[in-house]
């Protein structure tokens, strides 16, 4: 009957993406000089990502895979193709990957949060897995893989490339898993970057992500707060940025491929980070942060498992890129500065 809607159905990834590409060649737009797939393009890191890639390479294509946020394709879609994908559904991604024709993927998306990983396993090792992105990948393809820190007990830091990966949750195993299918499968064409506790100002975007940066006045640690604080590489959002850009840019040999950390220079705890928000906004640390030991929490917030010290030694990615290590006092000037006022 005229009017009806009986009959229509959503577009698949691929066919939203195809949609994308005819009208961007509609409109005469040049074909790309590269074409850039990304993966958890709406989350923190890719929000940041997305819009550092499309203001230094104008020229490349950018197809921007995300997940739930409503907003995203409406901020990022004059500068990308956003097509929202479940990468649970194995077609959907065997589809996309096909059509997109990749020449770099940069794959960011994960259930980041191990404590989401520890109450549905099965859910984070699909998504955080996901074999059907890598037999998808083309022959000519290089990737790149965000992968995490917790791939390390915690128990032998500083850690390099070198030492034992013994995860002691779900979420680091499920990284761990994806990092050995990824080398296995494209042992000259794939890096794995370890990365440590992100931290950087909100995202350009309408949903306005913040990193947590200590400000609360109750510092957890994950054991007593004598010797025992989680201990991190913490690393600067702007870093990871310039690193997956130059990857993304330069390729990936023989020569470079692998696995690398990717943290700050610096080994600091939770408190440490508060710290020095705290003196980036002049205010009295001791009067504002009051540390309180793991012990004391509530059990749902000790009930995974969390490596205790997991500080790297990232001098392999630095002698690689040639990038400078941003220290924790300037990701904190930096991240004040971009949000245009003090951290609180």
């Amino acid at each position: 009957m005229p009017g009806s809607l009986e009959g229509l159905r959503a577009l698949s990834p691929a066919e939203e993406y195809l949609r994308i590409v005819a009208s961007a060649a509609a409109r005469g737009l040049a074909p790309p000089d590269k074409t850039v797939l990304i993966t958890g393009a709406s989350g923190y890191l890719g929000q940041h990502l997305i819009a550092h890639l499309a203001r230094t390479f104008p020229t490349w294509r950018l197809a921007a895979a995300y997940g739930g946020l409503d907003t995203f394709a409406e901020d990022f879609g004059a500068v990308c193709a956003c097509v929202q994908l479940d990468l649970t559904d194995g077609a959907a991604v065997t589809a996309l990957v096909s059509e997109v024709k990749p020449d770099v993927v940069l794959h960011l998306a994960a259930i980041s949060s191990p404590a989401v990983c520890e109450r549905d396993p099965a859910r984070a090792r699909a998504v955080n897995e996901c074999p059907p992105l890598l037999a998808a990948v083309p022959a000519h393809a290089c990737f790149v893989f965000l992968s995490t820190d917790q791939v390390y007990d915690g128990l032998a830091a500083p850690y390099t490339e070198t030492s034992a990966a013994a995860p002691v949750n779900v979420y680091g195993q499920s990284k761990l898993s994806f990092e050995r299918a990824l080398t296995a499968a494209l042992p000259s064409r794939s890096v794995c970057l370890r990365s440590s506790l992100i931290l950087g100002p909100p995202t350009p975007g309408r949903h306005r992500y913040k990193q947590p940066t200590g400000t609360d006045h109750r510092v957890s640690f994950r054991s007593s707060p004598s010797s025992d604080a989680q201990v991190r590489s913490v690393v600067w959002v702007g870093d990871i940025v310039s690193i997956l850009a130059s990857l993304a840019r330069d390729g990936v040999s023989p020569q470079s491929a692998g696995v690398y950390n990717m943290g700050g220079p610096e080994r600091v705890t939770r408190v440490e980070v508060a710290e020095a928000v705290a003196a980036q906004g002049g205010y009295d640390a001791p009067q504002l942060i009051r540390p309180v030991a793991r012990s004391s929490l509530p059990p749902a917030a000790r009930a995974v498992a969390s490596p205790p010290d997991i500080s790297m030694d990232s001098t392999k990615l630095r002698s690689l890129t040639g990038h400078p290590a941003t220290r924790l006092a300037e990701m904190v000037a930096g991240a004040a500065a971009a949000a245009g006022a003090s951290p609180f």
